[in-house]
């Protein structure tokens, strides 16, 4: 079937209790997702990601609240529910599947009730097994797949008809690390098509398939970046072949106050294989303060300053003094950092 233009997603001021508790489940969420976007929803236990999932998706209702607003696309989740769901795919983290039927028979039936006109549903049920990987186990009963077998049936359910927007709760979950990486490559292919949200416990995943992070803690929106800037710390490397110790600390220094600074640059200067600071007795006449004629890098922390402008100045003052850069880029940490740092894990930043 024809695909439909991927949607957006907007929440603003969005508060949840649920019946009893003292505590909201959300307190003041807000985000913005742009059309095709994939965008990883983190937090820790019960930090409120699948209220939101379930809220955004109409299967909870928007509290009523001064400037809260839930919008999928052009339509109010609190006023035009229905037309919301049509617009989204979801799957939740206990997939529900209807156990005594097969495998096609359980995507026929999802595929009525969602509106896939008739004679564009075989084709579209082929489409999603080819998708998910459920090619072969069209024709078996659900009660016998395999808990990864059956994850997959739910997301290939979540596809059909190939909704703007995409919603996934631990969508690999029981799945082995060959369905895993499928599952992967399958996802990452929905950018730009489908918009996707998806909510997971194993980092590293989200690192290699999300444009974006939102981290929830206690209810509330703690980080909202991209991955990028999630992974990015305040180091900057860079890589000089055959430039001196000495050469290398006085570029840095132009560099630094080329940017309007006079304090000195915070620096560690090593050569690019440890083994080469351990010269022969021959090699042992270089000069003091150097660390020798050999492949050099220095980790410059950036204290403030962009990390943009800082590269830039120091790839200026290297051409300046005639020092052949051969490597330029920020550091980078794991996302299992970034999440530890926002979720109050561990004191710290950057």
């Amino acid at each position: 079937m024809p695909a439909r233009p991927p949607a957006s997603l907007e929440v603003s001021n969005l508060t949840f209790h649920y019946p009893g508790s003292e505590d909201p489940a959300l307190h003041g969420v807000g985000f913005r997702v742009s059309p095709g976007e994939r965008v990883g929803l983190l937090g820790p236990n019960g930090a409120g990601k699948s209220t939101l999932m379930r809220i955004c998706c109409g299967y909870l209702p928007v509290p009523r609240g001064r400037d809260t607003i839930v919008r999928v696309a052009d339509y109010s989740v609190a006023t035009q529910s229905l037309a919301v769901r049509e617009l989204v795919g979801y799957l939740l983290e206990q997939v529900p599947l209807y156990q005594e039927l097969r495998v096609r028979e359980h995507l026929e039936f999802r595929a009525r009730i969602k509106r896939v006109p008739r004679r564009e549903r075989a084709a579209e049920i082929e489409r999603v097994v080819g998708l998910s990987g459920l090619e072969g186990m069209a024709e078996t009963p659900i009660a016998r797949l395999s808990r990864g077998y059956r994850q997959r049936v739910g997301i290939a359910d979540a596809l059909l008809g190939s909704p703007p927007l995409v919603v996934l709760d631990e969508p690999t979950v029981g799945l082995d690390p060959n369905q895993v990486q499928g599952i992967r490559t399958m996802l990452k292919n929905l950018g730009g098509n489908q918009t996707l949200i998806f909510s997971s416990h194993i980092l590293a995943e989200v690192e290699a398939l999300c444009d974006r992070v939102i981290i929830l803690s206690r209810g509330q929106v703690v980080a909202d970046e991209t991955v990028n800037t999630a992974l990015a710390t305040d180091t900057l490397f860079v890589e000089w072949s055959g430039a001196d110790g000495a050469a290398i600390r006085a570029c840095i220094e132009a560099a630094w106050a080329s940017l309007g600074r006079e304090d000195p640059p915070q620096l560690e200067i090593s050569p690019r294989d440890p083994r080469a600071a351990r010269p022969s007795p021959r090699e042992g006449q270089a000069k003091a303060g150097t660390l020798g004629s050999v492949a050099l890098r220095a980790a410059v922390t950036s204290d403030g300053v962009a990390m943009d402008d800082l590269a830039a100045a120091i790839g200026r003052a290297s051409l300046e003094a005639n020092l052949p850069l051969v490597r330029l880029e920020p550091g980078r940490r794991r996302l299992e950092e970034r999440f530890a740092v926002v979720t109050g894990f561990r004191e710290g930043g950057g």
